[in-house]
């Protein structure tokens, strides 16, 4: 964990514009000089300037680790791994990390029902999606299209690949709207966190969340939280000490005090 490969700073260098490559290779200069903290302004920049890739947040990732800050060094890499589900070091990483948690929490699941019945879905991202979807649908009705004027010999063909394209457009529609409507997930990122019966600093505290535990979020109000465990064990936690992956993503400096409240 302590390098990032040059080919990671090729392929971003590649897709970004100069302003954005030069900020890049700034904030990568000063993880290469062990300057954590300076990377993860830099890194986090390009974020709020709307820099979504997974080589950003895995370069992120690595600097909130060597900061102990595991809490973010988790979510980032997750968030690396949402836009690319194959990406293996940030897996390996992300692996490497959760082993050092106190808890080693897992993190809660869809239902069974969902993720059988669309086991295909989980290793493509939203994006991907939505794109497969649309390319389906075209195809089918071209297909169809083809079929109104084709000799009697391939009409059948025709039609067969199109309806098929329709439907399989319609199941990466369904998936892609399953991705995007799924409770958010989200990581604690202070040392103890915790959680209570209700949204209040008077409610007594059910359990005790840490450093890295991964749980779902059920619900946001006001400066509130309710989450989810994969044990079923829900309550309201602080939203300062939980940091939230879903897209649109989000800054860290919307964090209240979260400086003061991270460590390791």
């Amino acid at each position: 964990m302590t390098n990032i490969g040059i080919l990671l700073i090729t392929l971003f260098v590649n897709i970004s514009g100069n302003i954005y490559d030069q900020s890049f290779r700034e904030a990568n200069d000063a993880y290469y000089k062990k300057d954590f903290q300076t990377a993860i302004q830099k890194y986090e920049k390009l974020i709020e300037s709307g820099i979504e890739h997974p080589i950003l947040f895995y370069n992120l990732g690595n600097a909130y680790y060597h900061s102990g800050k595991k809490g973010l060094a988790i979510a980032n890499y997750e968030r690396t791994l949402e836009l690319n589900p194959s990406f293996k070091l940030a897996q390996e990483n992300l692996n490497k990390v959760l082993n050092e948690t106190k808890r080693k929490l897992a993190v809660p699941q869809e239902p069974l029902w969902l993720k059988y019945l669309f086991i295909w879905h989980y290793g493509i991202n939203t994006r991907w999606t939505w794109t497969i979807s649309v390319w389906f649908w075209f195809l089918g009705w071209s297909f169809l299209a083809c079929f109104m004027w084709m000799n009697e010999k391939y009409r059948k063909v025709m039609l067969f690949l199109g309806i098929t394209s329709i439907v399989l457009g319609v199941l990466f529609f369904i998936s892609a709207l399953i991705k995007i409507n799924t409770s958010p997930l989200g990581v604690i990122v202070t040392v103890e966190c915790p959680v209570h019966i209700t949204p209040s600093d008077n409610s007594p505290s059910r359990f005790q969340l840490y450093e890295g535990d991964r749980v779902r979020v059920e619900r946001e109000e006001s400066n509130w939280t309710l989450i989810s465990t994969v044990d079923n064990e829900r309550g309201w936690i602080k939203s300062e000490e939980i940091f939230i992956w879903k897209p649109p993503y989000r800054s860290i400096k919307n964090k209240i005090n979260l400086e003061q409240k991270v460590s390791s």
